[in-house]
């Protein structure tokens, strides 16, 4: 198949700009041979026929006075005012052209055309004035008609607009092609589906390169979260098959402990067995928390935000009252949320978990629960020391702890478990500093079911 010829946008613009200039160019030129036409088929007068008109009238009004003065030795080319004693007599002019006729007899300014004043044989004078433009040459038509040089150049001011318009149109139509590509391609990014991208649709070269670098990065964008996913699913695996090895020997050690918690034993050798019941028991809870951390999403379901709150305020009360941690309850909107109850229970208690593990005694933990536009807010702020540097950028990892804090509780899987349901509900989960600690869920509602 033959490669084919792409164009560039300087070919582009070049092109605009020699159509809009050579079309100018010709409508001017088409525009200005008919005008000549017109004048000599005799529709339209030249423009010296109006000169030519006051010339002849100049030695006519000359030899007449005030009195024999006759119009209809005039042609109608000609406007005309017979003056006498600063006292206008006869006139065909209006009350404007008038006014600045007298204005420039007597020394004034005018800018209505071309005036003579011709002193007549009885000392009267006659004001002539014309025009230099190009009438009808049909009087009838004159004086019905509208001038015919304003409308035509106005005609000419019309013809190139429309033509530079179009122009402008169909260029404006090659780029806002190649820009729907662009749009296309980045949605196609969007659903990880590089292949729809049309790189050789283009037809500008600029536009073809950026659709093949994006198609380029779609691909490997695509790889890069599908070898991801995929390290997530290995790891997932092997954790749940280590958990389910460890369950084994554990499961024996308990046992074992437990018979020997039966038998008489020394003052040692009890405390010894209570230690290994103990670690027995917390490892227990951390093969829990990995298989819960790892398991799939469980499936949405519609319920009221406000069985949610309640819960967990619930929750709340209990962790707080131990260790002596206030906690205040802002509940701003109420509604029905379309979710996995369940997991968006667990994860909004592991954000309050965390919030009082870190609030000093007499500090307060905050639960504000809110909407804004179509998002669900569960917002847990504290007054603890917030979150450092490390841990705002690394929280949520699976096993991720903070050096500062890390103790025997905690095991970094609450903020992944928060962060893996926000992700599957298409949602966020968001960290920062208030100056204390922030921990913000955000879910869209569903609008169909919203009350």
């Amino acid at each position: 198949m033959a490669k084919r010829k792409l164009t560039s946008l300087r070919t582009v613009l070049l092109r605009y700009l020699l159509l809009c200039g050579g079309g100018c160019a010709l409508i001017l030129v088409l525009w200005w041979v008919i005008f000549m036409q017109l004048i000599n088929i005799g529709f339209l007068l030249p423009a010296v026929a109006s000169a030519q008109a006051c010339a002849e009238a100049r030695e006519t009004v000359a030899a007449v006075t005030a009195e024999t003065f006759d119009s209809n030795q005039i042609s109608d080319l000609c406007r005309w005012a017979v003056v006498q004693d600063d006292t206008v007599l006869q006139t065909n002019m209006t009350a404007r052209q008038l006014k600045i006729a007298l204005n420039a007899f007597h020394g004034g300014s005018g800018n209505l055309g071309y005036q003579y004043d011709v002193k007549m044989a009885d000392g009267s004078f006659c004001l002539l004035q014309y025009d230099y433009a190009t009438p009808y040459a049909d009087p009838a038509l004159r004086d019905t008609l509208p001038d015919f040089q304003t409308c035509y150049i106005l005609l000419l001011a019309v013809l190139i607009l429309v033509w530079l318009g179009w122009q402008t149109h169909c260029t404006v139509r090659v780029f806002a092609a190649e820009t729907a590509r662009l749009h296309r391609a980045v949605d196609a990014i969007a659903a990880q589906q590089p292949e729809r991208i049309d790189a050789d649709g283009a037809h500008l070269r600029e536009f073809s390169a950026t659709l093949q670098a994006m198609q380029t990065m779609g691909r490997e964008l695509t790889d890069s979260l599908q070898s991801q996913w995929r390290m997530e699913q290995q790891r997932a695996e092997q954790i749940a098959a280590l958990t389910h090895d460890l369950k084994t020997p554990l499961s024996i050690i308990q046992g074992n402990a437990d018979l020997l918690a039966e038998d008489a034993l020394s003052a040692d050798q009890q405390t010894q067995v209570e230690a290994i019941l103990r670690g027995t028991d917390r490892a227990q809870q951390y093969l829990a928390a990995l298989r819960t951390a790892c398991a799939p999403s469980a499936a949405g379901e519609t319920f009221s935000s406000h069985i949610l709150v309640s819960t967990l305020a619930e929750t709340a009360r209990a962790l707080c009252a131990p260790a002596g941690v206030q906690f205040v309850l802002d509940e701003q909107w109420q509604g029905t949320l379309c979710a996995a109850q369940c997991d968006l229970l667990r994860a909004a208690e592991n954000l309050l978990d965390n919030a009082v593990r870190y609030t000093p005694r007499g500090g307060t933990v905050t639960l504000l629960v809110t909407k804004e536009k179509q998002d669900f807010i569960l917002r847990v702020t504290d007054t603890g020391p917030g979150f450092t540097a490390e841990a705002l950028a690394k929280a949520g990892e699976l096993l991720y702890t903070e050096a500062a804090r890390s103790d025997t509780a905690h095991q970094g899987f609450g903020l992944y478990f928060a962060r893996r349901v926000a992700l599957s509900h298409s949602g966020t989960l968001r960290l920062s500093n208030t100056p204390g600690g922030c921990a913000e869920l955000r879910l869209p509602i569903c609008e169909q079911i919203e009350k």
